[in-house]
């Protein structure tokens, strides 16, 4: 019987695990990976670690779902890399959104939601996206996502809107100029990662009312201009992953509260619903 690699790769993090028809033979983390901005060499080594990191494990089938996977192109790119890092010609890349929407749904139909570095969403059918408003990135979109609440709080906080304790205590915290952090955003190959770093700072602040309504107010503008555009969305379940939608939990299920709208579930990450879905393929 093969066994089945499975990643779920983000630009911040990949995780991998190694799942054999006994169950799940290990599971690692490693550096973030977006197939779409990547260079091929950068590909290859993280992959060569990835095979490092197996050992004597055998690999038969690769299930990749992956950050910039939702184009052709891309994904072949990937495969190719797969197939040459595992020796395997049983390789399946797909979009990140695809793996959160059979981690979250299964075979059953709802909308699925990723709140992370950044975010997106889609209608799901129970077996494939039947419909996805375009995140658009961090430039354009992204709303709810780590990076946007990043650049919400930069921005806030050198146009003097932060209260004056919050910006002194998030400017001591991070030890960055005004000309280091748009250095960072302008000049940096990871600008939506350095953003999303930032997130910390808020998540530990809460307390503060004002801090409290950025996250509030960005996580509602991820529902109305995401979740509200799906037909029908008030009677299908919404369900989220991704780490800013398990840090923000709570103030989550109040933005999507305020628009008539119910949480289904709440995932860190994929990874456990993946392993389920994969184990139930693999023994049928």
């Amino acid at each position: 019987m093969k066994n089945l690699l499975i990643a779920d790769a983000g630009s911040t993090k990949v995780k991998w695990t190694l799942l054999s028809p006994s169950g799940v033979e290990t599971t690692f983390v490693t550096d973030g990976l977006n197939a779409l901005l990547a260079e091929h060499d950068e590909v290859e080594r993280k992959l060569s670690e990835v095979r490092s990191r197996l050992g004597a494990h055998e690999v038969g089938e690769v299930w990749y779902y992956g950050s910039g996977c939702a184009i052709p192109r891309v994904c072949r790119k990937m495969g190719e890399a797969l197939c040459n890092a595992f020796g395997t010609t049983h390789v399946n890349v797909d979009s990140d959104l695809l793996g959160a929407a059979r981690a979250l749904f299964g075979h059953k139909r709802g909308i699925v939601c990723i709140l992370g570095t950044g975010s997106n969403s889609c209608l799901y059918d129970g077996e494939g996206i039947e419909r996805n408003v375009p995140s658009l990135g961090y430039v354009l979109g992204d709303e709810g996502s780590g990076a946007a609440l990043g650049k919400r709080l930069v921005a806030e906080a050198f146009k003097g809107q932060l209260p004056a304790n919050v910006r002194e205590k998030f400017l001591d915290m991070y030890q960055l100029t005004l000309t280091e952090i748009l250095d960072k955003v302008y000049r940096s190959t990871s600008p939506n990662k350095f953003l999303a770093s930032l997130v910390p700072f808020l998540r530990d602040n809460l307390w503060n009312p004002y801090v409290y309504s950025l996250v509030l107010e960005e996580l509602i503008s991820f529902v109305k201009k995401n979740v509200a555009m799906y037909e029908g969305a008030h009677f299908l379940p919404v369900s989220f992953t991704g780490s800013i939608a398990a840090q923000f939990e709570k103030i989550l299920r109040e933005a999507t509260a305020s628009q008539g709208y119910t949480v289904s579930e709440i995932q860190a990450d994929p990874m456990a619903g993946l392993i389920r879905y994969h184990s139930h393929e693999l023994a049928g």
